[in-house]
């Protein structure tokens, strides 16, 4: 899922937390991000209780992947 079915409140902290990270304006520090264990270039950062963006760091700065509930989350093995 991208942000489809996503609640219009966490779809607006996604599109700032895009607006900062795609941008260099700053770091998944300050959102509470984490890097994955099984693939230390993914991001996770949470959008709320229920909600967490995926993020990829690459050579040209962060990139947006996905977005999942709470629940896949937990299940996810690789993106």
């Amino acid at each position: 899922m991208k942000t489809a079915n996503l609640p219009p409140a966490y779809a607006r902290r996604l599109s700032g937390i895009r607006h900062s990270l795609e941008n260099r304006y700053g770091h998944h520090g300050e959102f509470g991000g984490k890097r994955l264990s099984f693939n230390r270039l993914l991001i996770s950062i949470p959008l709320g209780r229920r909600w967490r963006a995926i993020f990829e760091m690459t050579v040209n700065g962060y990139k947006f992947r996905d977005c999942l509930s709470h629940e896949n989350y937990n299940h996810i093995k690789q993106i």
